[in-house]
């Protein structure tokens, strides 16, 4: 694997792809499910923490993608 252009700018563009993705899914999904999460708590029925799914989900938004975009630059560039 070698660090080429391709590479950097399809991590740059995953990175955006990720952040953007984030932001949706932090303005529309996060609200009710920690809503749903709390009204849970009064009844003693409630699952895992959102925080702990969303940190995981930032990380992936924030790491993982970039990475992935990366690591994939080079084939992307060679189909178009």
């Amino acid at each position: 694997m070698t660090v080429s252009a391709a590479s950097i700018v399809s991590a740059v563009a995953f990175l955006a792809i990720g952040v953007f993705g984030y932001a949706l899914v932090n303005r529309f999904v996060y609200p009710p499910v920690r809503r749903h999460h709390e009204e849970a708590k009064l009844t003693g029925r409630q699952g895992a923490d959102p925080r702990l799914v969303f940190s995981v989900l930032r990380f992936a938004a924030l790491v993982g993608m970039p990475v992935l975009g990366f690591l994939l630059g080079d084939r992307l560039a060679s189909l178009f």
